[in-house]
């Protein structure tokens, strides 16, 4: 075992909740920045394309919003896995676990491009999407899965860095694929004319680029990251990295799996959606971007909650796991209750940011937001940061359990009842989207509460 020289502000000292709090900082607002790609491309694609191309880019973000759930779930294994070696002062063993989570993120990049190519007409098929914008939306999703390589890489390169307790170099990356992902925007959609495939190279191209920067950085802040493959030449060398490689695959799969059927939920539903017509459609598609978004610091908050708990229980703390627990959810509460306050009293004004929209179908995105995004954040909010702890203290498996029960009990069966049964129609469909995350969010309580009993002294 070797002692990294590397030091990123330390997890364990000090004060837990003051330390959650400055490290998820920087996380929350990488999170907002990884997904301003798809708010830009609806934005631009809305006022220049219509309301075509806004129906065709809200439904493929809704796919490719799946596909990044997946690299970010995956990926959430790479900071268990060197986080746990990071608490334990194995510059060796970190090196191993960063290495095995590349290939895993080759290998995830590589099914999602033959699954995206393949299945992209047949998807918004099922999904009834219109057939002016069928075709553009399957496009979209097309280019995304060709150029996912990308994203699997940055994803991987930025769990590294949060598992070293380095919440800034993943801000400073998402800050330049935004970036990238603007000005590639008005280029090729308003320059050039290529409207929705024209939003779909730009995404690609920006997490192409930062994958690019995400991994230099990673090598120049820590020594973990460089020589990885020149220290697999002996055949033991060999054998810890594959011991690696299942580490992260065991925290990860769970957790893509996770993300891949919370989402999965939302396509249903959003197919759903589609059958009250292109305004319920269209407007929907508008709500759920807004809601998606303001949800995501929670993910920010559940990352930090990963990876301070995992060093916490390598290094033999599991008093400090248990804060930063609290701590996280304490944060996740306040943060995202602001968040939907300010979504009530803006909602108009953000439905407007995605193009000219009639009355009709800005009332209905507005309903969107008012059920949707209001007290229900508490749960949601609650849901992460519990499921981010299971994660970090070896239960993936209960975040799983946790995400059927929110995707297909409560979003997709509370949806059916309230809809069809008891005919609320769409309006009962946005009401079991609010609910889903309640009963989730109580078994994650009680998780932590057993675990606390389990592992800290009377």
């Amino acid at each position: 075992m070797s002692v990294s020289t590397d030091r990123a502000p330390s997890l364990l000292e000090g004060s837990a909740s003051k330390r959650l709090a400055a490290f998820s900082a920087p996380l929350v607002a990488a999170n907002l920045l990884q997904y301003v790609y798809q708010f830009v491309d609806m934005g631009v694609v809305g006022n220049v394309v219509g309301e075509a191309g806004l129906v065709a880019v809200s439904n493929a973000s809704t796919i490719v919003f799946i596909i990044s759930s997946i690299a970010i779930g995956l990926m959430s294994g790479c900071t268990v896995a060197v986080g746990n070696r990071v608490g334990a002062r194995d510059e060796q063993g970190q090196r191993f676990a960063f290495a095995a989570s590349l290939g895993v993120a080759l290998l995830g990049a590589a099914a999602i491009t033959l699954a995206g190519t393949a299945l992209a007409h047949p998807i918004f098929s099922l999904m009834g999407v219109p057939g002016t914008s069928l075709a553009q939306a399957a496009a979209y999703l097309e280019v995304v899965s060709l150029g996912s390589v990308g994203l699997f890489l940055l994803n991987a390169a930025c769990a590294f860095l949060r598992a070293q307790g380095d919440s800034v170099g993943p801000l400073a990356i998402m800050a330049f694929s935004a970036a990238a992902n603007v000005i590639l925007d008005f280029i090729l959609i308003v320059g050039f004319g290529l409207g929705v495939v024209g939003a779909a190279i730009a995404t690609v191209s920006a997490q192409g680029v930062g994958a690019v920067f995400a991994l230099w950085l990673a090598r120049r802040r820590f020594a973990s990251a460089r020589g990885m493959f020149s220290s697999l030449r002996s055949a033991h060398e060999r054998k810890e990295a594959f011991a690696s490689a299942r580490t992260v695959l065991r925290v990860g799969i769970p957790m893509a799996v996770q993300q891949a059927v919370i989402n999965l939920s939302y396509v249903f539903v959003t197919a759903w959606l589609n059958s009250y017509g292109p305004t319920i459609a269209a407007a929907s598609g508008v709500g759920l971007k807004i809601s998606t978004i303001a949800g995501l610091p929670c993910w920010g908050i559940g990352q930090a909650v990963s990876a301070s708990v995992s060093q916490s229980i390598g290094a033999g703390m599991p008093k400090r796991a248990v804060e930063f627990a609290r701590s996280g959810l304490l944060v996740s509460i306040v943060v995202t209750a602001g968040i939907q306050i300010a979504v009530q009293f803006g909602a108009e004004w953000l439905v407007s940011l995605f193009g000219e929209s009639g009355k009709d179908l800005t009332e209905a995105a507005v309903l969107y937001l008012r059920i949707t995004c209001s007290v229900n954040g508490i749960f949601y909010a609650s849901m992460y940061a519990l499921d981010s702890f299971a994660l970090a203290s070896d239960a993936p498996k209960l975040a799983l359990a946790n995400s059927l029960i929110d995707a297909f009990v409560m979003r997709a069966g509370l949806a059916w009842l309230l809809s069809v049964p008891l005919g609320c129609g769409f309006i009962g469909i946005y009401a079991a989207q609010a609910a889903a995350p309640v009963l989730p969010a109580i078994i994650g309580f009680a998780y932590l509460r057993l675990w606390s009993k389990r592992n800290l002294p009377e």
